[in-house]
């Protein structure tokens, strides 16, 4: 079962020791609870912003206005997934994100046949070349700034809002990143909880999404051939 923020925070006082636990977190006035409440929004935050998540991926379907170039990213917008930004309505890969030289030459381009459409990030929103004649939708995923939701799933855009809302990145990361804050911030010897916060975070990183399978035999391959050439081995051999 999921930990809440209360457990997670339970556990931190637990291992570190010498403080008592203070009987609610959120909306407590109480300097311990004041700072695990801090540290634990610090962690949310810097996790969401530094760290790619596959828990946090979504995917954005936008509906366009036609002769209009620019739309909003999603409210809980962190960033973009690398080429995941396609034409919904005709199947189409849609190019970008384009550098401002490429933008101005496409935009300056007399001959645009506008059989692709070109994107960019631009003031906080996406902007589209050429613009839509039509209406059309085009997706992307994107990593969203949410790092936490209520009892029952409800995302909490502002970050811990109750002491029984759940933790959407696996807890032990919250754990050892409040510890490691709530430690330094105390003048309590950090460098430990530093540490271990870090290769927390490493581990979780590296068995966070399932690595590609690799072709050890990839050099020795035979090449493609076509349906009308074929090898003439076996698909398998008889013990």
């Amino acid at each position: 079962m999921a930990q809440n923020l209360y457990q997670i925070c339970t556990r931190v006082l637990d291992e570190i020791g010498s403080f008592n636990l203070p009987t609610f977190i959120v909306g407590n006035d109480d300097d311990v609870a004041r700072q695990l409440l801090v540290f634990a929004k610090k962690v949310g935050e810097e996790l969401t912003r530094d760290y790619d998540w596959q828990e946090l991926s979504r995917t954005a379907t936008v509906s366009t206005v036609a002769d209009t170039t620019l739309y909003n990213l999603e409210s809980d917008y962190e960033r973009l997934v690398s080429d995941t930004m396609w034409d919904g309505t005709q199947f189409r890969y849609m190019r970008g994100n384009t550098t401002k030289r490429e933008w101005a030459a496409i935009t300056n381009n007399r001959v645009n046949p506008a059989l692709t459409y070109w994107w960019r990030l631009y003031r906080g929103k996406i902007q589209l070349n050429p613009a839509p004649a039509s209406v059309f939708s085009f997706n992307y995923e994107y990593l969203s700034n949410i790092y936490c939701t209520d009892s029952v799933g409800t995302d909490r855009a502002d970050g811990w809002a109750d002491d029984t809302d759940i933790p959407l990145l696996p807890a032990d990361l919250f754990i050892h990143g409040i510890s490691y804050y709530f430690q330094k911030s105390n003048n309590l010897p950090y460098g430990d909880a530093e540490a271990e916060y870090d290769g927390i975070i490493a581990s979780r990183q590296e068995k966070n999404t399932p690595s590609q399978a690799v072709d050890m035999a990839a050099g020795t391959a035979p090449p493609r051939m076509s349906d009308e050439i074929r090898w003439n081995i076996p698909d398998r051999v008889d013990s």
